[in-house]
């Protein structure tokens, strides 16, 4: 990034200027490593200090990585029921629907066992014939008696 100063303007304020437009982060980190100080105790303090916001400010980051996770995991349970209890859902009515089928086939095979066993009692009978023959008699004379009277 290139700054470019006008006639206009004093040293100091552009650098002034210069300065209060760069993220703190950046300062605060130049304010440390390169400016003097008196002895070197009191710039191993302040390089000490530095170190001990440094590492509060990596603490913080990984507690709310942490908390990201923590919120993504639960998110992914959450997905993870939901998506039990849909297929629970689903075949729910799939297992009544085949239970309501095989109910619907046994009840057709059990019609159709008892046709088949009255066609085999009418087949069986040797009499079969002469029954539909004495009905048919029976009608007759019924017919007889009534144009008779």
């Amino acid at each position: 990034m290139a700054f470019t100063i006008s006639g206009k303007l004093k040293l100091e304020d552009a650098i002034r200027a210069t300065l209060s437009s760069l993220p703190d982060e950046v300062v605060d980190t130049i304010g440390v490593i390169a400016l003097p100080s008196e002895d070197s105790i009191s710039e191993r303090r302040r390089k000490l200090e530095y170190l001990k916001m440094q590492e509060e400010l990596i603490k913080v980051e990984k507690e709310e990585k942490e908390k990201e996770e923590e919120e993504l995991a639960r998110i992914k349970e959450t997905k993870a029921r939901k998506e039990d209890v849909a297929l629970k859902e689903m075949t729910a009515p799939t297992a009544r629907e085949a239970q309501e089928q095989a109910i619907a086939r046994a009840l057709e095979k059990r019609d159709q066992l008892c046709e088949i066993s009255c066609a085999l009692v009418v087949l069986a009978s040797a009499s079969s014939v002469s029954r539909e023959r004495e009905e048919f008699l029976s009608l007759v004379n019924n017919e007889n008696f009534i144009i008779a009277w």
